[in-house]
């Protein structure tokens, strides 16, 4: 074998050695590059949906506070209309005791 066929085939070693490094260093840098965009995909999917969900418990709060205010109306109404009908009942009542008491006299 010649010198030069001898160094020829060191270099191509050597190149190829040097491809390799750079294949090995590429695929690491590809590898570290996707974990971090995946944990950056997942970040922001955790953000959104604490987002969403955020969202949500606000909207069922208002929805519940509406459906609260709307049975203390009605709760409110059946009051009024209680006491109302309690009052009419009180008027009758002392008007039948009145009447007794007039009656059982006899003359008052």
């Amino acid at each position: 074998m010649s010198i030069d066929l001898i160094k020829s085939i060191k270099e191509a070693e050597e190149q190829a050695e040097q491809i390799k490094k750079k294949s090995l260093e590429d695929s690491r840098q590809i590898i570290f590059d996707a974990r971090e965009k995946a944990k950056k995909i997942i970040e922001e999917a955790e953000e959104s949906a604490d987002k969403e969900a955020k969202e949500i418990i606000e909207k069922v709060k208002n929805s519940a506070n509406k459906e609260i205010e709307k049975l203390k109306e009605e709760v409110l109404q059946e009051c009024n209309t209680i006491k109302n009908n309690s009052r009419k009942n009180l008027d009758k009542a002392v008007d039948i005791i009145i009447g007794r008491i007039v009656n059982s006299d006899g003359n008052s």
